[in-house]
């Protein structure tokens, strides 16, 4: 029976990144996405009741200005109602007219059976008559209201030409902020008269009036006047204050939130996701650190123990045995307090309590103290060693016994990772401000998308000779953090099946400079 967490287990580490990462973010992702949506409908909602809005009050216009119109007729018309009524004549009833025509071209009046000819256009339960000149001498619209005689019968129409063009441009501001707000039909809706943009056009598209300026919002429509407004249009459309736009502002804003925090929950979820897998997979390498920090321990003990058995019991037949026993009792002793000095030296660095004391230091003697305390393990493995060193090197800013340690540690790689070509070599050079060790030999080698791993603590490469090279996995963790330590750096480089090349680049002590301190 296959168990799933096993199937995970055993996954990848980019496997097991993109599983968890799509287990945490997809949701967010969706739910994003779900409010994201959401708020554009509601803002395609405002933004079609603003359109039906602003289309309805642009028909509201024209009706505005047909009542306004009348309304003037009805006050301009007055004093030839009263010649009418006393049944003046079409003369008296014409100098009646101009009396009151400032506001409009010429007066004149049509009597009852002349009518015909005029259209008529009900306004507020009144007539408004208008209509071409038949002549065509005029351009002009004309337009009248009805006169009665003093027994109350139509005796004809008085009124005026006027220039529509000039009407619109003087009465619109007073059309839109009193007549049409004050108009029982115009419902507030989504906007308010107070923030809308009305403007009039000629049919050339030509811009006769306008009040306050249109917003950015898509709502504005159209509408054509009427009567003897014909031949005009109405744009109606929200200003930038009304709620149509800023609503369409605030969606912008919401969408621009919502996509902000998807980003910061996607890349807080990828951090964290990143951070248990790697927690995942530090306490896996700690197991195996376990493991083989016990084999590590055990084998070189039981190599002694038997050594030094084999001595108390006289089992050899000549000095030349024992003298190997011995040398071998060394050889383990050294390899053992070393792992137990990489293990402390770790721990102390890892919680901070590892101090270096930095100082000048002689490269010659750090090579040189290094390879005889490696010496012994060298000759007996059969290596052949060799060390490039000019006879003048700087001095550098370091601590003699750290740097040992790194110096041994990469002694114990290579002749760990070697097979039939056992060759180490120690090569030391001077760049500018600073010297370079290297450790080079001729064994395994590493893979390039391996290079960068190998300085993780526990880190082991899966291939080559990790299953029968054992180790803690901590040597060159330990190297790096060390020269780090001494702000310096680690560089490797290496070729499978050709060998390695570990190099410490330490900056050189300067002269001056003040006494050794600890770091």
């Amino acid at each position: 029976m296959a168990f799933p967490f096993l199937a995970v287990r055993q996954m990848p580490r980019t496997h097991k990144l993109a599983l968890l990462i799509g287990a945490v973010a997809l949701p967010a992702v969706a739910l994003a996405i779900v409010a994201a949506l959401l708020t554009l409908r509601v803002a395609r909602g405002v933004e079609a009741e603003s359109a039906r809005y602003d289309q309805y009050l642009s028909a509201m216009v024209t009706e505005a200005f047909e009542q306004e119109l009348i309304t003037q007729l009805r006050d301009a018309v007055v004093p030839a109602e009263g010649v009418a009524r006393d049944g003046g004549a079409a003369p008296d009833v014409v100098r009646a007219l101009a009396s009151r025509s400032r506001q409009f071209e010429a007066p004149h009046f049509v009597p009852v059976d002349d009518m015909a000819g005029l259209s008529v256009l009900m306004v507020e339960s009144q007539m408004l008559l208008y209509g071409d000149d038949p002549t065509g001498e005029r351009a002009h619209p004309f337009a009248a209201v009805v006169l009665r005689g003093p027994t109350g019968d139509v005796v004809g129409a008085g009124g005026w030409w006027f220039n529509p063009r000039a009407f619109i441009a003087a009465n619109l501001a007073n059309v839109v902020r009193n007549r049409l707000s004050a108009n029982p039909r115009t419902y507030g809706g989504i906007e308010s008269t107070r923030h809308l943009c009305v403007q009039v056009f000629d049919g050339e598209g030509h811009e006769v009036a306008r009040v306050r300026e249109p917003g950015r919002t898509p709502t504005g429509r159209f509408a054509d006047m009427t009567g003897p407004f014909e031949g005009f249009r109405v744009r109606v459309a929200p200003t930038d204050l009304a709620p149509a736009a800023l609503a369409s502002r605030f969606v912008a804003v919401q969408i621009a939130l919502i996509a902000i925090l998807a980003g910061v929950l996607l890349g807080a979820t990828f951090i964290s996701v990143r951070y248990i897998v790697r927690q995942i997979e530090l306490v896996q390498a700690k197991s195996s650190f376990v493991s083989n920090i016990t084999h590590e321990l055990k084998t070189p003990i039981a190599v002694i123990k038997l050594a030094v058995e084999t001595i108390e019991m006289g089992r050899f037949r000549t000095d030349g045995e024992r003298d190997k026993y011995l040398r071998t009792i060394q050889r383990e002793s050294d390899k053992l307090a070393r792992l137990v000095n990489n293990i402390l030296d770790f721990a102390r660095l890892e919680s901070g309590q590892q101090a270096l004391r930095l100082g000048p230091v002689d490269v010659h003697d750090v090579i040189s103290t290094a390879l005889e305390s490696f010496r012994l393990r060298l000759e007996d493995e059969g290596f052949e060693w060799r060390v490039d060193c000019p006879e003048r090197v700087p001095l550098l800013k370091a601590d003699a016994l750290a740097l040992q340690h790194c110096v041994l540690n990469l002694l114990d790689n290579a002749v760990k990772y070697s097979r039939e070509r056992k060759e180490v070599r120690l090569i030391v050079r001077q760049r500018d401000g600073w010297v370079s060790i290297a450790v080079s030999d001729r064994g395994i080698g590493i893979a390039a998308e391996d290079q960068k791993r190998i300085f993780e603590k526990f880190a082991r490469v899966e291939a080559g000779l990790v299953h029968t090279v054992k180790g803690a996995g901590l040597g060159l963790s330990l190297v790096d953090q060390i020269v780090r330590a001494h702000h310096g750096r680690v560089e490797v480089a290496s070729t499978p099946g050709e060998g390695s090349i570990f190099t410490l680049i330490l900056p050189q002590w300067v002269e001056g400079q003040d006494s050794p301190r600890d770091v």
